[in-house]
């Protein structure tokens, strides 16, 4: 067979598959991110039906602010853990413990910056132990953070002496963390931006991405040269870091920390984290925009809640329908690490 008779049997070429361009503006409005954006328009329509105009006045819009600054910092933080791929559950715990042990700081006569260091200074290292149980050992996440939490609430009980409660008010700090700006508070206006900066690192800058990669194959993200470890370390860590912040401003915003500081934060902030985007079945999903709609909408509900006067144990029964709603609409979305 000659070299033209070969050319003219030989099967085409099969044309090369079109690729959609990526393009982060219409990924952000066709994905989760808007999905979550039409349940927040949602609640804030049954606001309206069901409670009139003063679900939208500018009082109540302050007070919800004011219940979603530490949600916010929170979920801000501990959602890079769940982007690289692991469930931290010590959040709630550890937000209860940074609380009392600013608190019992103050009390002691610390000035507030030096004691707000070295609470932060000790989450880091409560976070650096949970780095060396899961990246370290290889410990399954959920068990070795189940035990952190638990170690956790044990220390602050103790932090808190047998009255379960430590009194700091600080007038300074107190008119410090509820200063408002433009009628909303004005910390809750900063956890905005501090979601709006953790959406430029995932999305924009070289961690995010390779938190992303991590979460998603950490394999194949090994094989790319990717510093698997080091990745999830600054994951866990970034999580306790925003963990004791949160607790740090509960102190600040209430001048007290108590038995119950942050006791279920964990579930409310994942339950809303994933109903924005997050995955919990998987890594290397989830945005935190979406992630601060989805506490917008649990606070929607929970404020609806308060201005009927109905009973705020609904509330945890709502949040624990949503979580398992997030989860099987994760599980409907390819989450299949339970299979």
């Amino acid at each position: 067979m000659t070299d033209a008779t070969a050319s003219r049997t030989a099967p085409a070429p099969a044309p090369a598959p079109y690729i959609v361009p990526h393009h982060p503006l219409r990924d952000l409005l066709t994905g989760p991110v808007a999905s979550i954006a039409f349940t927040v328009i949602a609640v804030v329509a049954v606001g309206l039906i069901w409670v009139g105009p003063r679900f939208l006045a500018f009082g109540n819009i302050g007070i919800m602010g004011a219940f979603l600054i530490v949600p916010l910092i929170v979920g801000a933080c501990a959602g890079f853990a769940l982007l690289s791929g692991v469930v931290d559950l010590s959040i709630g715990s550890m937000v209860g413990f940074s609380s009392a042990l600013f608190a019992l700081l103050l009390t002691l006569s610390w000035n507030p910056w030096a004691a707000a260091a070295v609470t932060l200074a000790a989450c880091l290292c409560f976070g650096a132990i949970n780095a060396i149980a899961i990246v370290g050992f290889g410990a399954e996440a959920i068990a070795a953070t189940l035990g952190m939490l638990v170690a956790l609430r044990g220390i602050t009980w103790v932090l808190l002496g047998p009255q379960g409660a430590i009194f700091s008010f600080n007038p300074g700090l107190s008119d410090l963390v509820n200063q408002t700006l433009f009628g909303l508070p004005l910390f809750f206006l900063l956890a905005i931006v501090l979601t709006v900066i953790a959406a430029v690192v995932v999305t924009k800058t070289r961690f995010g991405r390779h938190v992303q990669a991590v979460g998603g194959d950490d394999k194949a993200a090994s094989r790319a040269g990717i510093p698997v470890k080091r990745i999830r370390v600054a994951a866990l860590l970034l999580s306790a870091f925003g963990a004791g912040l949160g607790g740090i401003f509960f102190t600040a915003q209430l001048g007290s920390a108590a038995r119950a500081t942050g006791f279920g934060l964990e579930f409310q902030v994942y339950a809303a984290l994933m109903i924005g985007g997050y995955s919990i079945l998987r890594g290397g999903v989830g945005n935190p925009i979406g992630g601060a709609l989805g506490l917008l909408a649990v606070a929607g509900v929970s404020n609806l809640l308060d201005l009927k006067a109905i009973s705020p144990y609904y509330v945890n029964i709502i949040v624990g329908l949503l979580l398992l709603a997030a989860v099987l609409l994760d599980r409907m979305r390819g989450g299949d690490a339970y299979e």
